[in-house]
């Protein structure tokens, strides 16, 4: 079996997992729903449809939900010792870092289409370039889930991981955020180089932590 296809292998259990038992996916949902609405009634009408702040809100959001999706996740490996029989397998631990990236990028795709849906609708956003949004969306998720899979992997046998988690990713996400908040504001104001130009550095950083999160995971069990 190649290195992709236990990658997808990890992947598909991910997601029969998340499947069977959708509570990650549900709390994210719900999270990220009430913040839309938390969002709309704190800044008020207007000031939540101006693009930045409707751009800053939604990837908020996002990355929350991609920690609690991330953290379910690793607590049902845990729950039945799971995850040693995966790592005990030829380049296991490779194929259980791609795999969850995979399986979480896909996770975060839905709760992302279904926040900026919900923010469209409540904040009556106008939508100037729409390719250009969907493209910062799948860039920014994309680069989002190697972050957030790399020190849930790291963190994964300390007791206070719960906490560490948040606190370890999110210095890391920091130009992601920024980048996505720009991307997607630009992208909501009809500037189509801009927006560009963020989804290209989006690219970038998903290829980054992708490769960095590949070279680091082997030493992680050790």
């Amino acid at each position: 079996m190649s290195a992709v296809q236990r990658a997808m292998l990890v992947a598909a259990r991910e997601l029969f997992a998340e499947r069977a038992h959708p509570d990650g996916l549900a709390a994210a949902l719900t999270f990220t729903g009430l913040l839309v609405l938390l969002e709309s009634l704190a800044f008020g009408p207007g000031r939540a449809r101006e693009p930045d702040v409707a751009g800053a809100a939604f990837w908020i959001a996002v990355t929350f939900a991609a920690i609690l999706v991330a953290t379910r996740s690793f607590d049902r490996e845990l729950e039945d010792d799971a995850i040693d029989a995966v790592l005990a397998l030829p380049g296991g631990r490779d194929a259980l870092y791609a795999g969850k990236v995979l399986a979480l990028a896909i996770v975060l795709a839905i709760v992302a289409a279904t926040t900026g849906v919900l923010s469209v609708f409540v904040n009556s956003l106008e939508v100037a370039l729409g390719a250009q949004l969907v493209l910062v969306v799948i860039l920014g998720v994309l680069a989002l889930a190697p972050v957030v899979v790399l020190v849930s992997l790291l963190a994964l046998r300390v007791r206070a991981r719960v906490a560490l988690v948040p606190i370890l990713a999110f210095p890391m996400l920091v130009p992601q955020l920024l980048a996505g908040t720009n991307g997607a504001a630009a992208a909501l104001a009809g500037d189509a180089t801009a927006a560009f130009g963020w989804s290209a550095l989006l690219a970038v950083f998903a290829l980054l932590y992708a490769v960095l999160g590949l070279t680091l995971t082997p030493g992680a069990f050790d």
